[in-house]
């Protein structure tokens, strides 16, 4: 294929899920932190009780907390918020990818970028991740490529160009 083009307008609930995974496949966000900060929560406020609120029980249980409530923001609320008040994620994206380039069309945008803006391609089940830094990439819904030899066209195209090898992400 000498050109591939998609046309696609992100849902709330799919661009959510792509940033929950991006979270977890740059390491922001762990799935041991998942289950220690809630574990270190209960124990300090445990030690608490039983150390008769000692100075480092008070200490310990306010860096629990906060740990927890950070994670918490930062998976449940950035996603959701970010969409919401981003306005190109509520505009119809048209990306037509050649070997020479990639063409970003919005109706507030317009702009070529070359490949070698992009470092790596990302896969998951439902996501293709262009990306520039870890938390920085084009997010393309598999759901957007109108059958699987037009995303194996990709496939092919994005790993020659971008000269790397496809790294798969969430579950």
């Amino acid at each position: 294929m000498e050109t591939i083009d998609l046309r696609f307008k992100y849902t709330q609930a799919e661009y959510v899920k792509a940033e929950r995974q991006n979270l977890f496949a740059t390491k922001a966000i762990t799935k041991a932190s998942v289950i220690i900060f809630p574990i270190c929560v209960l124990l300090t406020i445990w030690y608490l009780f039983f150390s008769e609120f000692s100075t480092l029980s008070i200490i310990a249980l306010v860096a629990a907390v906060f740990a927890l409530m950070a994670n918490g923001i930062l998976y449940f609320y950035i996603p959701v918020y970010k969409f919401k008040h981003t306005s190109k994620y509520h505009e119809e994206y048209q990306l037509i990818f050649s070997k020479k380039d990639i063409k970003f069309r919005t109706p507030t945008i317009n702009s070529e970028l070359k490949w070698n803006v992009y470092t790596e391609i990302w896969e998951s089940a439902e996501f293709f991740f262009l990306v520039q830094t870890p938390r920085m990439y084009a997010l393309i819904p598999k759901r957007a490529f109108p059958d699987s030899a037009t995303q194996q066209a990709f496939e092919k195209m994005a790993l020659s160009q971008l000269k790397c090898t496809k790294r798969m992400v969430g579950k």
